[in-house]
């Protein structure tokens, strides 16, 4: 009975906006072999999404930083997934988060999840599947602006279709 109550609690929070989107900024660094990522999400659509994970309440003002984070990691391991040329999935080694100071006074702030994924073969033959709260909203909308050697891409994931391969124009 709790978790129903949470998570009605949470989808009357998540419904504060209209949009259901993230955005990420992806770039690979030849010099370390990695793609660097930012993926910004809404704080309410996050804690929605690691509730339903979890089952239980998850807050990122009340839950433990480590516990916290931890949970991100394997949510993000299961919606934000790299296959690389061989078509192994490529480990996620985790960074960080931060509040974006810009929206933490509104009633619906925005948090920024920093990772990076190990590419020793760089980004030719690469995929990526992106399905971050696709799991919470039908019009869940991804996008990804992708980096590599001045080059850049714009790439766009809604459920139903989210893998792309990670291709740059020439």
């Amino acid at each position: 009975m709790r978790i129903a109550s949470l998570m009605l609690m949470l989808a009357v929070n998540a419904s504060a906006h209209d949009v259901h989107r993230s955005t990420a900024e992806a770039e690979y660094n030849a010099a370390t072999a990695k793609l660097e990522v930012s993926l910004t999400v809404f704080v309410s659509d996050l804690e929605l999404a690691l509730v339903r994970q979890t089952e239980r309440e998850m807050s990122l003002a009340k839950t433990p930083a480590a516990e916290f984070d931890a949970q991100i990691q394997r949510y993000l391991g299961r919606t934000f997934t790299v296959t690389d040329s061989s078509g192994k999935l490529a480990p996620l080694h985790w960074v960080g988060r931060k509040i974006d100071k810009a929206t933490e006074a509104s009633g619906d702030p925005e948090v920024t999840l920093f990772f990076e994924v190990p590419l020793p073969d760089g980004l030719k033959g690469a995929s990526l599947r992106y399905a971050v709260l696709c799991d919470c909203y039908a019009d869940q909308i991804n996008l990804v602006h992708l980096r590599n050697d001045g080059r850049s891409a714009e790439l766009r994931f809604t459920r139903g279709s989210e893998t792309a391969a990670l291709i740059l124009p020439k």
